[in-house]
C-alpha cells in the first residue's frame, strides 16, 4: 500500500480492531505530525535555492507566517490530496479543494479590494498570497514562477524581493516580485514598476 498509511496518524489499527471499546482510535490533528515530512532542516528557516523556496517545506513556512495557529487540517483534508482534488473539480466544480476558503475567516478583506479589475476578474486570494513560489522540478525565474504554492501566504507591501542577500532562505513574508509580478511580467503589457506595486499593494484590503 503506497503512501502515507492509516496508522501513521490513527495509531496502531490492529489492537482497535481486536478490542474495539477498550482501545479507541487517536486522531492526530497537530501540524507538527505532518512536519516530520513537509520539513527541510529546521523550522526556524525557510530555505530556498535558485531564486525559489525548496519543495517539501510547507511546515516552516506556516511556523513562519501569521497562520501558525491553525493546523494543516483546518484547510486540507487528510484523506484526499490537493492533486486529487483539483483533477476532481476539473470536472465537477461543486469538488472543494480545501475544506475552507479564505474568505470565510477574512471575509473582510474580500469584501474589499482596492483594484476593482482583480475583482472583475475574480483573481482569487491565493493568486497574491499563496503565489509559486516554490520550485520542485520547474519553475521559470522570469516570471515568478515555480511549481508548488507557497504557505507564507502573509504579503509585505514594502518588499518586492523575496530572499535573504545569499540567495539561501525566504523572507518570512511574500515580497511583491512573487505577490505580482507572475501577472505584471516585466517587459510585457501589465508590467509594474517596484513603485507602482508599493503603492498599489499599500492598503489593498483597507477602505
Amino acid at each position: 500500500e503506497p503512501g502515507i498509511k492509516c496508522e501513521r496518524c490513527h495509531g496502531p489499527g490492529s489492537l482497535h480492531a481486536d478490542n474495539p471499546r477498550g482501545v479507541a482510535m487517536k486522531v492526530e490533528r497537530d501540524s507538527a505530525l505532518c512536519g516530520e515530512c513537509h520539513l527541510r532542516g529546521s523550522f526556524e528557516e525557510v530555505d530556498a535555492s535558485g531564486g525559489f523556496i525548496k519543495h517539501h517545506e510547507q511546515y516552516e513556512e506556516l511556523f513562519q507566517s501569521k497562520h501558525f495557529v491553525l493546523d494543516c487540517v483546518d484547510c486540507h483534508d487528510p484523506h484526499a490530496g490537493v492533486i486529487q482534488l483539483r483533477k476532481a473539480q476539473a470536472n465537477d466544480p461543486t469538488v472543494k479543494v480545501t475544506r475552507t476558503q479564505c474568505e470565510d475567516c477574512h471575509w473582510k478583506e474580500a469584501k474589499y479590494q482596492k483594484n476593482e479589475q482583480h475583482v472583475a476578474m475574480g483573481v482569487a486570494c491565493i493568486e497574491c498570497h499563496m503565489p509559486r513560489l516554490v520550485k520542485s522540478a520547474t519553475a521559470n525565474p522570469d516570471t515568478f514562477t515555480g511549481d508548488i504554492r507557497t504557505h507564507l501566504m502573509a504579503i509585505d507591501p514594502t518588499q518586492i524581493g523575496q530572499f535573504t542577500e545569499d540567495g539561501k532562505y525566504a523572507l518570512s513574508q511574500i515580497g511583491l516580485d512573487f505577490a505580482c509580478r507572475h501577472c505584471h511580467i516585466p517587459d510585457s503589457a501589465l508590467a509594474k514598476t517596484d513603485q507602482e506595486l508599493i503603492d498599489m499593494a499599500t492598503g489593498y484590503h483597507t477602505p
